[in-house]
Protein backbone atom coordinates (compact mmCIF):
# COMPACT_ATOMS: atom_id res chain seq x y z
CA UNK A 1 0.00 0.00 0.00
CA UNK A 2 1.23 3.69 -0.88
CA UNK A 3 1.32 6.52 1.60
CA UNK A 4 1.68 9.82 0.47
CA UNK A 5 3.69 13.02 1.79
CA UNK A 6 1.55 16.24 0.30
CA UNK A 7 3.62 19.16 0.22
CA UNK A 8 1.44 22.15 -0.20
CA UNK A 9 1.94 26.02 -0.14
CA UNK A 10 -0.16 26.64 2.46
CA UNK A 11 0.56 24.26 4.92
CA UNK A 12 2.45 20.46 5.02
CA UNK A 13 0.53 17.40 6.13
CA UNK A 14 2.27 14.67 7.19
CA UNK A 15 0.74 10.95 6.73
CA UNK A 16 1.82 7.95 7.69
CA UNK A 17 4.85 6.01 5.70
CA UNK A 18 5.76 2.83 4.25
CA UNK A 19 8.88 1.76 2.73
CA UNK A 20 8.47 4.19 -0.40
CA UNK A 21 7.71 8.26 -0.21
CA UNK A 22 6.79 9.95 -2.89
CA UNK A 23 6.07 13.90 -3.06
CA UNK A 24 2.97 15.61 -4.63
CA UNK A 25 1.71 19.16 -5.46
CA UNK A 26 -2.31 20.09 -5.60
CA UNK A 27 -1.07 22.92 -7.97
CA UNK A 28 1.14 23.18 -10.51
CA UNK A 29 4.94 25.07 -10.18
CA UNK A 30 3.73 29.19 -10.38
CA UNK A 31 6.59 30.87 -12.57
CA UNK A 32 8.09 34.20 -11.50
CA UNK A 33 6.30 37.13 -13.60
CA UNK A 34 6.34 41.04 -12.77
CA UNK A 35 3.92 44.08 -13.45
CA UNK A 36 5.75 47.32 -14.20
CA UNK A 37 4.85 50.65 -13.66
CA UNK A 38 5.97 54.32 -14.21
CA UNK A 39 5.98 56.61 -11.55
CA UNK A 40 5.63 60.38 -11.73
CA UNK A 41 5.67 62.61 -8.68
CA UNK A 42 5.53 65.73 -10.43
CA UNK A 43 1.87 64.56 -12.19
CA UNK A 44 -1.38 64.51 -10.08
CA UNK A 45 -1.06 62.68 -6.47
CA UNK A 46 0.43 59.21 -6.95
CA UNK A 47 -0.52 58.21 -10.32
CA UNK A 48 1.64 55.74 -12.16
CA UNK A 49 2.09 56.24 -15.73
CA UNK A 50 3.31 53.74 -18.63
CA UNK A 51 7.10 52.81 -18.79
CA UNK A 52 6.54 52.39 -22.48
CA UNK A 53 7.73 56.06 -23.21
CA UNK A 54 11.12 55.19 -21.23
CA UNK A 55 11.67 51.99 -21.87
CA UNK A 56 10.83 48.08 -23.54
CA UNK A 57 12.44 46.22 -20.65
CA UNK A 58 14.29 45.82 -17.63
CA UNK A 59 16.61 44.31 -15.70
CA UNK A 60 16.59 42.90 -12.44
CA UNK A 61 18.28 40.87 -9.52
CA UNK A 62 16.82 38.72 -6.94
CA UNK A 63 17.99 37.28 -3.83
CA UNK A 64 16.40 34.21 -1.67
CA UNK A 65 16.20 32.95 1.37
CA UNK A 66 15.18 29.72 1.60
CA UNK A 67 13.78 27.48 4.18
CA UNK A 68 16.32 24.86 5.78
CA UNK A 69 19.29 26.82 3.87
CA UNK A 70 19.36 31.07 4.70
CA UNK A 71 16.53 30.74 7.47
CA UNK A 72 17.17 29.21 10.96
CA UNK A 73 15.38 26.83 12.68
CA UNK A 74 12.82 29.09 14.15
CA UNK A 75 12.59 30.70 10.67
CA UNK A 76 14.47 34.16 11.68
CA UNK A 77 16.85 35.37 8.98
CA UNK A 78 20.67 34.07 8.86
CA UNK A 79 23.30 37.10 8.85
CA UNK A 80 25.48 35.34 6.55
CA UNK A 81 23.46 33.45 4.23
CA UNK A 82 21.25 33.98 0.37
CA UNK A 83 21.19 32.58 -3.02
CA UNK A 84 20.93 34.45 -5.99
CA UNK A 85 17.19 33.93 -7.50
CA UNK A 86 18.65 34.80 -10.60
CA UNK A 87 22.49 35.43 -11.41
CA UNK A 88 24.41 38.10 -10.24
CA UNK A 89 24.66 39.65 -13.37
CA UNK A 90 20.65 39.73 -13.52
CA UNK A 91 17.72 38.67 -15.97
CA UNK A 92 16.39 40.89 -18.84
CA UNK A 93 12.52 40.93 -17.83
CA UNK A 94 10.41 41.77 -21.27
CA UNK A 95 6.77 42.04 -21.54
CA UNK A 96 4.84 39.07 -22.68
CA UNK A 97 1.70 38.93 -24.97
CA UNK A 98 -1.18 36.23 -24.25
CA UNK A 99 0.94 33.95 -26.74
CA UNK A 100 3.86 33.62 -24.37
CA UNK A 101 5.68 35.68 -26.68
CA UNK A 102 7.92 38.56 -26.59
CA UNK A 103 6.78 42.34 -27.78
CA UNK A 104 9.48 43.47 -29.27
CA UNK A 105 8.16 47.12 -29.63
CA UNK A 106 5.38 47.60 -26.86
CA UNK A 107 3.85 51.33 -26.83
CA UNK A 108 1.09 51.01 -24.50
CA UNK A 109 -0.71 48.36 -22.09
CA UNK A 110 -3.01 47.79 -24.68
CA UNK A 111 -0.43 45.65 -26.70
CA UNK A 112 -1.46 42.73 -25.93
CA UNK A 113 0.78 43.02 -22.25
CA UNK A 114 -0.20 39.46 -20.79
CA UNK A 115 3.09 39.68 -18.04
CA UNK A 116 6.71 40.52 -17.69
CA UNK A 117 9.12 37.94 -16.96
CA UNK A 118 12.45 37.17 -17.84
CA UNK A 119 13.54 34.88 -20.84
CA UNK A 120 14.47 31.79 -18.97
CA UNK A 121 11.35 30.72 -16.86
CA UNK A 122 11.90 30.43 -12.54
CA UNK A 123 9.25 29.30 -10.46
CA UNK A 124 8.72 30.16 -6.66
CA UNK A 125 10.32 28.30 -3.98
CA UNK A 126 7.82 25.80 -2.70
CA UNK A 127 7.96 26.92 1.45
CA UNK A 128 5.83 28.85 2.65
CA UNK A 129 8.62 30.25 4.80
CA UNK A 130 11.33 31.24 1.75
CA UNK A 131 10.82 34.58 0.45
CA UNK A 132 12.81 36.51 -2.68
CA UNK A 133 13.55 40.09 -2.72
CA UNK A 134 13.49 41.72 -6.34
CA UNK A 135 15.77 45.15 -7.45
CA UNK A 136 14.80 46.47 -11.28
CA UNK A 137 16.23 48.87 -13.19
CA UNK A 138 16.91 50.25 -16.53
CA UNK A 139 19.72 52.71 -17.59
CA UNK A 140 21.62 53.81 -21.06
CA UNK A 141 23.13 56.84 -21.54
CA UNK A 142 22.24 57.79 -24.79
CA UNK A 143 24.48 55.59 -26.70
CA UNK A 144 25.08 52.31 -24.39
CA UNK A 145 23.59 50.39 -21.33
CA UNK A 146 24.32 51.77 -18.68
CA UNK A 147 23.67 49.76 -15.42
CA UNK A 148 23.96 50.29 -11.38
CA UNK A 149 26.48 48.17 -9.14
CA UNK A 150 23.85 46.26 -6.54
CA UNK A 151 24.72 45.00 -3.43
CA UNK A 152 23.16 42.90 -0.90
CA UNK A 153 24.51 42.18 2.52
CA UNK A 154 23.42 42.11 6.18
CA UNK A 155 24.30 45.43 8.23
CA UNK A 156 24.46 45.99 11.67
CA UNK A 157 20.37 44.75 11.88
CA UNK A 158 19.09 43.68 9.09
CA UNK A 159 19.65 42.52 5.03
CA UNK A 160 20.47 45.78 3.10
CA UNK A 161 20.48 46.32 -0.68
CA UNK A 162 22.81 49.07 -1.64
CA UNK A 163 21.94 50.18 -5.66
CA UNK A 164 24.93 52.82 -6.77
CA UNK A 165 25.03 54.61 -9.81
CA UNK A 166 27.97 56.12 -11.36
CA UNK A 167 27.02 58.55 -14.44
CA UNK A 168 29.02 60.41 -16.89
CA UNK A 169 27.76 62.12 -19.96
CA UNK A 170 30.54 63.91 -21.82
CA UNK A 171 28.23 65.34 -24.46
CA UNK A 172 25.47 66.57 -21.94
CA UNK A 173 21.98 65.90 -23.47
CA UNK A 174 22.95 62.64 -25.89
CA UNK A 175 19.27 61.95 -26.98
CA UNK A 176 17.49 58.94 -24.87
CA UNK A 177 20.17 59.18 -21.94
CA UNK A 178 17.69 57.74 -19.22
CA UNK A 179 18.34 55.97 -15.61
CA UNK A 180 15.56 54.73 -13.78
CA UNK A 181 15.17 51.93 -10.56
CA UNK A 182 12.04 50.21 -9.10
CA UNK A 183 10.64 50.45 -5.83
CA UNK A 184 12.47 47.12 -3.89
CA UNK A 185 10.07 44.70 -3.54
CA UNK A 186 10.68 42.42 -0.77
CA UNK A 187 9.98 39.38 0.98
CA UNK A 188 7.47 37.81 -2.31
CA UNK A 189 6.53 34.43 -2.35
CA UNK A 190 4.51 34.01 -4.99
CA UNK A 191 2.79 36.42 -7.92
CA UNK A 192 0.41 38.70 -5.84
CA UNK A 193 -3.35 38.99 -8.07
CA UNK A 194 -3.34 43.09 -6.93
CA UNK A 195 -3.09 45.49 -9.85
CA UNK A 196 -0.76 47.67 -8.05
CA UNK A 197 -1.58 51.22 -8.84
CA UNK A 198 -1.91 51.31 -12.60
CA UNK A 199 -4.80 53.74 -12.43
CA UNK A 200 -6.61 52.06 -15.52
CA UNK A 201 -3.51 52.05 -17.79
CA UNK A 202 -3.62 48.37 -18.25
CA UNK A 203 -6.61 45.82 -18.38
CA UNK A 204 -5.80 44.17 -15.58
CA UNK A 205 -2.84 41.88 -16.92
CA UNK A 206 -0.24 42.46 -14.49
CA UNK A 207 -0.36 39.76 -12.17
CA UNK A 208 3.30 39.64 -10.83
CA UNK A 209 5.87 41.26 -8.38
CA UNK A 210 5.19 44.83 -8.32
CA UNK A 211 8.02 47.43 -9.85
CA UNK A 212 7.19 50.95 -9.75
CA UNK A 213 9.84 52.83 -11.48
CA UNK A 214 11.46 55.99 -10.55
CA UNK A 215 13.91 58.68 -12.61
CA UNK A 216 17.17 58.83 -11.29
CA UNK A 217 17.75 61.97 -13.55
CA UNK A 218 16.27 65.38 -13.94
CA UNK A 219 14.65 66.25 -17.09
CA UNK A 220 15.16 69.45 -18.89
CA UNK A 221 13.17 70.77 -21.77
CA UNK A 222 13.23 74.17 -23.23
CA UNK A 223 10.20 75.17 -25.63
CA UNK A 224 9.64 78.76 -27.53
CA UNK A 225 6.71 80.17 -29.67
CA UNK A 226 5.90 83.67 -31.04
CA UNK A 227 3.08 86.20 -29.24
CA UNK A 228 1.91 89.71 -29.89
CA UNK A 229 2.37 91.48 -27.17
CA UNK A 230 -0.64 93.29 -25.62
CA UNK A 231 -0.96 97.07 -27.55
CA UNK A 232 -0.36 99.69 -25.29
CA UNK A 233 -2.69 102.14 -23.72
CA UNK A 234 -4.27 104.09 -26.40
CA UNK A 235 -3.37 101.95 -29.21
CA UNK A 236 -5.24 99.59 -31.39
CA UNK A 237 -5.28 96.41 -30.35
CA UNK A 238 -2.38 94.13 -32.48
CA UNK A 239 -3.37 92.12 -35.21
CA UNK A 240 -2.91 88.39 -33.86
CA UNK A 241 -0.23 86.41 -35.52
CA UNK A 242 -0.37 83.32 -37.67
CA UNK A 243 2.13 81.08 -38.39
CA UNK A 244 3.62 79.59 -41.80
CA UNK A 245 6.68 77.72 -42.65
CA UNK A 246 9.64 79.03 -40.49
CA UNK A 247 7.98 82.65 -40.19
CA UNK A 248 4.93 84.46 -38.29
CA UNK A 249 3.24 87.20 -40.05
CA UNK A 250 0.23 89.54 -39.10
CA UNK A 251 -0.91 90.02 -42.34
CA UNK A 252 1.28 93.30 -42.79
CA UNK A 253 5.00 92.33 -41.48
CA UNK A 254 6.33 88.86 -41.43
CA UNK A 255 8.88 87.86 -39.24
CA UNK A 256 11.59 85.17 -39.84
CA UNK A 257 12.76 84.43 -36.22
CA UNK A 258 15.40 81.95 -35.18
CA UNK A 259 17.32 81.05 -31.80
CA UNK A 260 20.80 80.40 -32.74
CA UNK A 261 23.43 79.19 -30.21
CA UNK A 262 20.99 77.93 -27.53
CA UNK A 263 22.87 76.69 -24.25
CA UNK A 264 22.65 76.07 -20.55
CA UNK A 265 25.91 76.26 -18.83
CA UNK A 266 27.65 75.31 -17.13
CA UNK A 267 25.86 72.33 -16.13
CA UNK A 268 27.47 69.20 -14.38
CA UNK A 269 27.40 66.33 -16.50
CA UNK A 270 29.04 63.56 -13.73
CA UNK A 271 28.50 62.18 -10.69
CA UNK A 272 27.35 58.86 -8.09
CA UNK A 273 23.63 58.42 -6.58
CA UNK A 274 24.27 55.85 -3.87
CA UNK A 275 20.59 53.89 -2.79
CA UNK A 276 20.04 52.27 0.51
CA UNK A 277 17.00 49.97 1.41
CA UNK A 278 17.20 47.50 4.00
CA UNK A 279 14.30 44.74 4.87
CA UNK A 280 11.36 46.50 6.05
CA UNK A 281 10.68 42.54 7.85
CA UNK A 282 6.99 42.18 5.97
CA UNK A 283 6.13 41.67 2.08
CA UNK A 284 5.73 45.43 0.84
CA UNK A 285 7.45 46.90 -2.20
CA UNK A 286 9.58 50.23 -0.43
CA UNK A 287 11.47 53.34 -1.38
CA UNK A 288 15.29 53.85 -1.91
CA UNK A 289 16.59 56.71 0.26
CA UNK A 290 20.09 58.37 -1.05
CA UNK A 291 21.02 61.66 -3.36
CA UNK A 292 23.52 62.36 -5.97
CA UNK A 293 27.37 63.27 -4.87
CA UNK A 294 28.64 65.64 -6.94
CA UNK A 295 32.29 65.97 -5.84
CA UNK A 296 34.10 69.38 -5.81
CA UNK A 297 35.75 69.89 -9.62
CA UNK A 298 33.32 67.63 -10.83
CA UNK A 299 33.14 67.98 -14.57
CA UNK A 300 30.96 71.12 -16.15
CA UNK A 301 29.94 71.73 -19.76
CA UNK A 302 26.85 72.74 -21.74
CA UNK A 303 23.58 72.07 -22.12
CA UNK A 304 23.67 72.85 -25.62
CA UNK A 305 22.45 72.54 -29.51
CA UNK A 306 25.41 71.41 -31.73
CA UNK A 307 26.99 74.68 -33.12
CA UNK A 308 25.32 76.75 -36.25
CA UNK A 309 22.17 75.10 -35.14
CA UNK A 310 19.12 77.35 -36.32
CA UNK A 311 15.79 76.51 -34.40
CA UNK A 312 12.99 78.03 -36.68
CA UNK A 313 9.73 79.87 -34.04
CA UNK A 314 6.72 79.08 -36.13
CA UNK A 315 4.02 78.22 -33.60
CA UNK A 316 2.02 81.26 -32.46
CA UNK A 317 0.51 78.88 -29.31
CA UNK A 318 2.15 77.50 -25.95
CA UNK A 319 2.80 74.43 -27.12
CA UNK A 320 1.67 71.19 -24.58
CA UNK A 321 4.32 70.62 -22.31
CA UNK A 322 4.19 66.81 -23.85
CA UNK A 323 5.39 66.07 -27.62
CA UNK A 324 8.13 68.26 -29.05
CA UNK A 325 6.29 71.07 -30.76
CA UNK A 326 8.46 74.16 -30.22
CA UNK A 327 11.12 72.18 -28.79
CA UNK A 328 14.58 74.59 -28.76
CA UNK A 329 16.29 71.44 -26.43
CA UNK A 330 14.62 68.68 -26.33
CA UNK A 331 13.49 67.04 -23.17
CA UNK A 332 17.04 65.61 -21.96
CA UNK A 333 18.71 64.03 -18.71
CA UNK A 334 21.11 65.45 -16.91
CA UNK A 335 22.40 65.16 -13.68
CA UNK A 336 20.63 66.38 -10.71
CA UNK A 337 21.95 70.03 -9.52
CA UNK A 338 21.93 72.80 -7.21
CA UNK A 339 21.72 75.86 -9.45
CA UNK A 340 23.97 79.05 -8.32
CA UNK A 341 23.72 82.53 -9.77
CA UNK A 342 26.08 81.40 -13.00
CA UNK A 343 23.97 79.02 -14.48
CA UNK A 344 22.31 80.92 -17.49
CA UNK A 345 20.11 79.64 -20.89
CA UNK A 346 21.70 81.49 -23.25
CA UNK A 347 21.16 82.26 -26.88
CA UNK A 348 20.87 84.77 -29.73
CA UNK A 349 17.67 85.98 -30.98
CA UNK A 350 17.70 86.38 -34.98
CA UNK A 351 15.14 88.33 -36.21
CA UNK A 352 14.14 89.59 -39.78
CA UNK A 353 11.26 91.54 -40.56
CA UNK A 354 9.89 91.72 -43.82
CA UNK A 355 6.67 94.37 -45.42
CA UNK A 356 5.72 93.61 -49.02
CA UNK A 357 4.17 97.18 -49.79
CA UNK A 358 6.58 98.76 -49.96
CA UNK A 359 9.00 96.56 -49.70
CA UNK A 360 11.60 96.68 -46.65
CA UNK A 361 13.98 94.26 -45.30
CA UNK A 362 15.33 94.43 -41.68
CA UNK A 363 17.69 92.05 -39.53
CA UNK A 364 18.77 92.02 -36.37
CA UNK A 365 20.89 89.37 -33.71
CA UNK A 366 20.34 89.95 -30.03
CA UNK A 367 21.81 88.07 -27.41
CA UNK A 368 19.92 86.66 -24.78
CA UNK A 369 20.78 85.77 -20.97
CA UNK A 370 18.55 84.32 -18.70
CA UNK A 371 19.38 82.88 -15.17
CA UNK A 372 17.81 80.11 -14.27
CA UNK A 373 17.85 80.78 -10.89
CA UNK A 374 17.52 84.28 -10.25
CA UNK A 375 15.02 85.14 -13.26
CA UNK A 376 13.36 81.99 -13.41
CA UNK A 377 13.14 80.68 -10.14
CA UNK A 378 14.54 77.23 -10.06
CA UNK A 379 17.14 76.74 -7.44
CA UNK A 380 18.20 73.19 -8.31
CA UNK A 381 17.13 70.24 -10.43
CA UNK A 382 16.14 67.69 -8.67
CA UNK A 383 15.67 63.76 -9.48
CA UNK A 384 12.60 62.80 -11.11
CA UNK A 385 11.64 65.95 -11.82
CA UNK A 386 10.92 67.51 -15.34
CA UNK A 387 11.35 71.15 -15.91
CA UNK A 388 9.55 72.73 -19.12
CA UNK A 389 11.09 76.32 -19.53
CA UNK A 390 8.90 78.35 -22.24
CA UNK A 391 10.60 81.19 -23.93
CA UNK A 392 7.83 83.67 -25.29
CA UNK A 393 9.07 85.96 -28.27
CA UNK A 394 6.91 88.82 -29.18
CA UNK A 395 7.83 89.97 -32.49
CA UNK A 396 5.70 92.96 -32.83
CA UNK A 397 5.23 94.14 -29.29
CA UNK A 398 5.86 98.09 -30.22
CA UNK A 399 4.31 99.38 -33.65
CA UNK A 400 6.23 102.54 -34.51
CA UNK A 401 4.87 106.22 -34.53
CA UNK A 402 5.82 109.36 -34.83
CA UNK A 403 4.85 112.14 -32.91
CA UNK A 404 5.11 115.53 -34.94
CA UNK A 405 5.95 118.88 -33.61
CA UNK A 406 7.57 122.03 -35.04
CA UNK A 407 10.81 122.85 -32.69
CA UNK A 408 9.67 126.67 -33.13
CA UNK A 409 6.35 128.37 -34.45
CA UNK A 410 6.82 130.83 -37.54
CA UNK A 411 8.72 134.01 -36.65
CA UNK A 412 6.76 137.25 -37.54
CA UNK A 413 9.60 139.07 -40.17
CA UNK A 414 9.59 142.44 -40.97
CA UNK A 415 6.51 143.36 -42.60
CA UNK A 416 6.98 145.59 -45.87
CA UNK A 417 4.35 147.24 -48.03
CA UNK A 418 5.60 148.39 -51.41
CA UNK A 419 2.82 151.18 -53.00
CA UNK A 420 3.40 151.45 -56.69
Amino acid sequence: MKKYMILAAAAVVAMAACTKVEISDDSPAQKVTFQAAGYSAQTKAGTNVSVFGDFKAFKSRAFLHAEGVDLNADYTLKTDSYQEFFTSAGETISPYNSSNAIITNPTTETNDVAYWAPSHEYYWPKSVHSFVNFVGWYGTDGNNEVNPTVAYAYDATAWTATMTWNYSNATVGAAGANLLYADMAWRYQGNPAANYGLNGLSSGYNKGVPMIFRHALAQINVKAYALAATAESGEPANTALTASENTVTDGNATWTIKLTNVKITPVITSGKLVLTNADPGTNKTQEWTGIWALADGASAGDLALPGGTEVPINQVAKPAATGTDGDVIAKTCVVPQDLNSSVVLSFNLDITTTYTSPAATHHEIIPISIKLNDDLGTPKWELNTKYTYYLQINPSQKRVRFDPVLAVDWTEGTTTEVIK
